[in-house]
């Protein structure tokens, strides 16, 4: 396993599978997790976007047919001809 300690991750793409992340600070990150083995202990989250692949997509899909964790918004629509004017 990949370990770090007191570290700043910034505008990156991690894989946290396989990792050991103590007092990290993560910001405006992408967080992947496919279901593998990880460890996290007092790290914080700014901005950051979680991607679920392979079994952990899975038990995603599953929490949110059972209504226990909500899907996440819609965002909201880029094109002109779907503005509020």
């Amino acid at each position: 396993m990949n370990r770090f300690d007191n570290k700043i991750f910034e505008n990156q793409h991690l894989v946290l599978d396989e990792g050991v992340f103590i007092n990290c600070t993560f910001r405006n990150c992408s967080l992947e997790y496919s279901g593998g083995d990880v460890h996290v202990q007092n790290c914080q989250g700014e901005g950051c976007q979680l991607v679920w692949r392979g079994p952990a997509q899975r038990t995603v899909i599953l929490l949110q047919a059972l209504g226990l964790m909500t899907p996440p918004p819609v965002p909201p629509s880029t094109d002109p001809a779907n503005r509020v004017q």
